[in-house]
């Protein structure tokens, strides 16, 4: 890898924090401006990076180093820069480099750019004939007097081809593989290793069988509702820990299962509590579902969760050594889902691109410390 081109970032909000990843992997960041800071105070550090955060003002110190507004007030950064004595050359605007999101790859995917004239900056796209005064405060006023062009994508084709009811209310399983049975069967597949020695699982054994194989040596049933020893079936209950054993099982595989118990953080500790030191619990949730009324009169339907609320649950846990969390989804997968669309029916390439902001399903293993740690 060739030497990082050095670069000073200017704003730290919502911008930075989508294009963070990239930034630190092309250039190296010197500092960071920010208004917070006032004049002549002492340095920050920015607490992600380390890399110290001061006001504007020491650019000037910076003579060289290119300068990346990473804000949407991209009018008021620029004029507040050559206040100072930036030159022009020296300043790169954020939302043009990608990542984009939807607005910005409205904005520079067909043509479009950013071009200084004056003391203004304004949107420039020779393919559409435009040429528009940006608000120094705001780029995302552009919205507005892009609604007339093609630029814009109107909802009203995509909104009359929805129907108001699903296709299958059942979240698809009348049709075929439900779409968040695709990506919780893409988790275990993935830790197939883990599946071994004595294995637990929540209501029946099918994933025990499908991704276990010969690494497990006894495999036992966990049921809310009743035991069967000729099933090495046995009744328990997460949150209360009635009927669940202790410090016996190697692995749990708990799918779909905690939005239905209302006491989370009781279950948690008892999911960890029946695992051997140095165990595993490999579990997914729901972030986006429909509600079955069956299930939410039988069981009650609580929660839904994001990586972080995962995440939070087990770690807080003193016995655990780590969580290590994943995201399935994107907003067409969703729509397939809560529609009752199957897994089948939808394009793979399509299933398997993941966008962390649609969190269909979000899978963890969660490994509890060794003996010796404990």
């Amino acid at each position: 890898m060739g030497k990082k081109e050095k670069a000073i970032l200017f704003g730290r909000g919502m911008v930075y924090q989508r294009k963070k990843k990239e930034l630190q992997e092309k250039y190296d960041v010197v500092m960071f401006l920010d208004n917070a800071v006032a004049p002549g105070q002492c340095p920050q550090k920015e607490g992600e990076t380390g890399i110290r955060v001061e006001n504007p003002a020491a650019v000037c110190s910076y003579p060289d180093i290119p300068v990346i507004l990473l804000s949407y007030a991209v009018g008021d950064m620029y004029r507040q820069l050559k206040g100072l004595g930036v030159c022009e050359d020296r300043i790169l605007f954020g939302p043009m480099l990608e990542p984009y999101n939807a607005f910005e790859r409205m904005l520079f995917t067909d043509g479009g750019q950013l071009a200084v004239e004056g003391e203004d900056i304004f949107y420039r796209n020779e393919k559409w004939g435009l040429l528009l005064r940006t608000d120094p405060s705001n780029l995302e006023g552009l919205v507005h007097a892009l609604k007339d062009t093609g630029l814009y994508q109107s909802a009203g084709q995509i909104l009359r081809a929805l129907p108001l009811r699903p296709l299958d209310d059942t979240y698809g399983m009348n049709r075929g593989t439900p779409v968040d049975r695709y990506y919780i069967e893409r988790f275990l597949e993935g830790r197939r290793s883990l599946i071994q020695g004595r294995v637990m699982e929540v209501g029946d054994r099918r994933y025990t069988l499908q991704f276990g194989g010969d690494r497990v040596k006894e495999s036992v049933v966990l049921h809310v509702e009743g035991e069967d020893p000729q099933k090495n079936q046995i009744k328990g209950n997460f949150a209360t820990g009635e009927g669940l054993p202790q410090e016996e099982i190697d692995c749990l595989v708990c799918t779909q299962t905690l939005p239905f118990i209302y006491d989370l953080h009781a279950a948690a500790d008892h999911m960890v509590k029946i695992l051997k030191p140095g165990g595993c619990a490999l579990v997914t949730v729901a972030g986006i579902s429909q509600i079955i009324q069956y299930e939410k009169i039988h069981y009650g339907h609580f929660w839904g969760f994001t990586d972080m609320s995962l995440r939070e649950l087990f770690a807080q846990n003193p016995a655990v050594e780590s969580v290590a969390v994943e995201t399935y989804g994107n907003v067409k997968a969703a729509c397939g889902f809560l529609y009752g669309i199957s897994s089948e029916e939808m394009d793979k390439g399509e299933l398997d691109f993941l966008d962390p902001d649609y969190q269909l399903i979000i899978a963890a293993v969660v490994k509890k410390k060794g003996m010796g740690a404990l």
